[in-house]
C-alpha cells in the first residue's frame, strides 16, 4: 500500500517555520485555541502560541506520512507506537480500498486532561471505485521533551474505531441488464432460478446424493468437485447447480428427499441457446486476473463479468455500478456501523440490431457449410447487422475480424468506378484468355476466353482479363482507390466488438492496379464488410455497419444511374452467370461470386465468396479455402435467401 498516493505540496505555517506534511493543508484556524463545545478552553501552563503551532505541525507531519501511505515514516511522529500500528494503518487502507488520501488540519485546542493538545482534521479519502469519503477526526498530541508527538490510538484513523475494529467496503451489484434483439426480445437476460446447494455435514451417503442430483439434472461430477473443494467448511451451503423455474417442480420431490440438499432462490444469466451469435453476443463468467486488472475498482475477484463479445464490450453499461457502504466491523466480523454510503448507477439494457429469426436462419445455413466459414446479413436500409455467424465456434470471429482477399466480389467496386468513367453496360469489351499488365499475367477461371462480349456479361461471367486491363487503361491514378473508399475500404467499422478495417492500399503500378481491380494483390476485407458492399448497391450508397439499435445512418451515396446499373449487373450474375447456384425460384436475387486466391505455404488456395442482396437484406457468405465461389458459396446463399423468404412478414426488422 506504501506510495499508492504521492503528495508533493509542503505548505508553510504562517506563524512558524514548521511545515505541514505532504498531502496536508492548514485551515485558516489551524492555530486557534477555540475548543469544541463541552471541552475546556483554559490553556495549560506553558502552552504558548509557539507550542500550539508546533503541536499542529506534529499532527501534520503524521498526517502527511499517512497521506503517502508510509507507515514507517508515520511511526516516527508517534510516541510509543503500539505493536499493531502498521497493521492497523494497512488494514484501514485495504479495508476501504483507499487510492489516495488528503488531510486538512482544522483547529488546535487544549486536551481535557491538560496534558497536551488535540488537533482536529478533515480527511478526504478516495475510496477506489466509489468516490470521495470525507470525515472529521482528531489527533491527540503530547510533548515529548523538546518535540510534540502523536498519542496514537485506532480512533485517530476514524473516531468510531475501537480496539479490534476494522473497516470494509460492502458492494451490492444491481441485476445485470439484458441484451435485446431489434424487436426487444431478450437474447441474454437474468432469469429467476432455483440454486441447488449441499450442506456437507448433513450428507448421509455421497454416492446416493450424487445419483439423486444427476436424476434431477445436476452434473454429479461438478457437484462432487464443489462439495470436496479444499476450502469448503462442513456447515457451508455449497452451490452445485441451478434449475429453471419451469424445470424445478418436476424434480422438487427428488431433491427434497436427499439429505443435505437445500434450495434457494437466485438469478442466473440465461441466453438463447448456443450457437446463437456466440461470437458477437459473448458470455459472462467469473472474473479473471486480466479482466480485473483492466476493469479495476469497484470490481473484485469474486464478481461475475462479461467475458467476451457484447457482454464484455458493454460491461459497464450492462452491469451498472454497485451500491457501496463503508462499514465498521468488530473483531468477530459483525457489522457495527455504516460510516459512508455511495449510491450505484442502474444498469442499462442494450438493444442490438440482431433479428432473432434472421440469426436462426444464418445459424441453420452455416451449420451445413464446410468449415471454416462465415455468414453475415445486414439491413440494406440502415446497415444494421441482422445475423452473423462464424465457424468453428472455438475459433476467432471470422465474420467480423477476418481479413481475406475478396477476389471477384470486389468487381462490384471496380464496376462502379468504370461505370462512373463512362463505361456502359452494353459496351462491347474483350475477354481474352490472358493479358499481361506490368509484367504480371492475368487469366480467367479455367483459362476461359469469351472474346468480344458486352460489359454486363464480362461482369456476369467474372472475366478477369476484362476488368484488370480496363481499370489500368480507363481509371486515372487514385480513382480505383477513391471508388474503394466510397465503398468503405480503409474505414474502421466502429462497432463495440472487435471488427477489422477493410484494406485497399494505393496500387504502385499497373500490375498492382490490375490485381486490385479483381480483388487480389493487397486488397483485404471481412465478410461483414463485403455484406455492406452489397448493401451499398441495394440501398443506393455505402454506410458503416451497426450492431446497436438507434445509430443514425451515415450513407455515402452512389449516383442513381450507377446504382441501377450495378443492380442489373448483379441480377445477371444469378440469372445466367457464375452465380446461378444462388438462384431461388420465385425470388429476385442479386449477387456476385468471388474465388479469391491466397498463398497456402505449399501453393495457391482459393476462398469461396458470394455476396448479394434480396429484398431488404444484404449478405456475404465465405467458405475459407473452399474453392470456387459459384459452386461452394452460392448454394449456401440460395439456402439463406430461401430461409429469409420463409420468415414472417412482420419479423424483427
Amino acid at each position: 500500500m506504501r506510495a499508492r498516493a504521492a503528495f508533493a505540496a509542503v505548505l508553510a505555517l504562517a506563524a512558524s517555520s514548521c511545515s505541514f506534511g505532504a498531502g496536508v493543508e492548514p485551515s485558516p484556524s489551524a492555530t486557534s485555541t477555540t475548543a469544541p463545545a463541552g471541552t475546556t478552553t483554559s490553556i495549560p501552563a506553558g502552552l504558548t502560541p509557539q507550542d500550539r503551532t508546533a503541536a499542529a505541525a506534529a499532527a501534520a507531519d503524521y498526517l502527511g506520512a499517512w497521506a503517502s501511505f508510509d507507515w514507517a515514516l508515520a511511526s516516527r511522529f508517534v510516541t510509543g507506537p503500539p505493536a499493531g500500528f502498521t497493521a492497523a494503518h494497512q488494514d484501514w487502507a485495504e479495508g476501504v480500498g483507499a487510492s489516495s488520501a488528503a488531510f486538512t488540519v482544522e483547529e488546535v485546542f487544549p486536551a481535557d486532561d491538560g496534558a497536551g493538545a488535540v488537533v482536529t482534521f478533515t480527511a478526504t479519502i478516495e475510496v477506489a471505485g466509489a468516490g470521495a469519503w470525507e470525515y472529521e477526526s482528531s489527533v491527540p498530541v503530547v510533548r515529548a521533551g523538546q518535540r510534540w508527538l502523536v498519542d496514537w490510538s485506532p480512533a485517530v484513523l476514524h473516531p468510531s474505531l475501537e480496539e479490534g475494529d476494522t473497516l470494509r467496503v460492502v458492494r451490492t451489484w444491481p441485476t445485470r441488464a439484458a441484451i435485446l434483439a431489434i424487436d426487444a426480445r431478450p437474447i441474454a437476460s437474468e432469469q429467476s432460478v432455483k440454486v441447488i446447494g449441499v450442506v456437507p455435514e448433513q450428507v448421509e451417503d455421497l454416492t446416493e446424493l450424487l445419483a439423486g442430483l444427476e436424476a434431477a439434472g445436476i452434473d454429479p461430477e461438478q457437484a462432487r468437485d464443489a462439495i470436496e473443494a479444499p476450502a469448503v467448511q462442513p456447515d457451508w451451503f455449497v452451490p452445485v447447480g441451478t434449475l429453471s423455474e419451469s424445470a424445478y417442480p418436476a424434480v422438487a420431490d427428488t431433491l427434497d428427499a436427499l439429505p443435505g440438499v437445500l434450495v434457494r432462490e437466485g438469478t442466473e444469466r440465461t441466453r438463447l441457446p448456443s450457437p446463437f451469435a456466440d461470437h458477437v453476443v459473448g458470455s459472462t463468467g467469473v472474473m479473471t486476473v486480466e479482466l480485473l486488472e483492466a476493469l479495476g475498482p469497484p470490481y473484485s475477484a469474486t464478481d461475475t463479468v462479461g467475458r467476451s463479445g457484447l457482454e464484455l464490450a458493454l460491461e459497464e453499461r450492462l452491469a451498472g455500478t454497485p451500491d457501496q457502504q463503508v462499514q465498521r466491523v468488530n473483531r468477530y466480523g459483525r457489522m457495527m456501523e455504516v460510516l459512508a454510503t455511495f449510491p450505484g448507477t442502474a444498469p442499462e439494457a442494450v438493444t442490438t440490431t440482431l433479428d432473432i429469426d434472421v440469426q436462426e436462419a444464418v445459424e441453420a445455413v452455416i451449420a451445413t457449410a464446410p468449415e471454416p466459414a462465415a455468414v453475415v446479413v445486414v439491413d440494406a436500409a440502415t446497415g444494421g447487422i441482422r445475423g452473423v455467424a462464424s465457424r468453428p465456434l472455438d475459433g476467432f470471429d471470422r465474420a467480423l475480424s477476418g481479413l481475406y482477399p475478396p477476389g471477384s466480389a470486389f468487381k462490384v467496386v471496380t464496376a462502379a468506378a468504370l461505370l462512373g468513367e463512362g463505361v456502359t453496360p452494353l459496351q462491347v469489351v474483350d475477354c481474352p484468355e490472358e493479358v499481361t499488365l506490368g509484367g504480371r499475367r492475368f487469366t480467367n477461371a479455367g483459362e476461359a476466353a469469351l472474346g468480344q462480349i458486352p460489359f454486363v456479361d464480362a461482369f456476369a461471367f467474372s472475366c478477369n482479363t476484362t476488368f484488370a486491363p480496363l481499370a489500368t487503361a480507363l481509371l486515372d491514378p487514385g480513382e480505383l482507390a477513391a471508388a474503394a473508399a466510397g465503398f468503405g475500404f480503409n474505414t474502421a467499422p466502429g462497432l463495440p466488438v472487435p471488427a477489422s478495417t477493410p484494406v485497399f492500399p494505393e496500387p504502385a503500378d499497373d500490375a498492382e492496379e490490375g490485381a486490385a481491380a479483381i480483388g487480389q494483390g493487397r486488397v483485404l476485407a471481412s465478410p461483414l464488410h463485403l455484406a455492406t458492399v452489397a448493401a451499398a448497391v441495394a440501398g443506393g450508397g455505402w454506410q458503416p455497419p451497426s450492431l446497436l439499435a438507434g445509430e443514425p445512418p451515415q450513407r455515402t451515396p452512389l449516383s442513381a444511374e450507377v446504382a441501377a446499373d450495378l443492380a442489373d449487373l448483379m441480377l445477371r450474375v444469378v440469372a445466367y452467370g457464375t452465380g446461378v447456384a444462388a438462384a431461388v425460384e420465385g425470388e429476385e436475387v442479386h449477387g456476385k461470386t468471388g474465388t479469391a486466391e491466397y498463398e497456402t505455404g505449399s501453393g495457391l488456395g482459393s476462398h469461396a465468396w458470394f455476396i448479394g442482396y434480396w429484398e431488404g437484406y444484404a449478405f456475404a457468405v465465405l467458405v475459407e479455402g473452399g474453392g470456387a465461389g459459384g459452386t461452394v458459396a452460392a448454394p449456401l446463399a440460395a439456402d439463406l435467401v430461401g430461409r429469409l423468404a420463409a420468415l414472417p412478414a412482420d419479423g424483427g426488422q
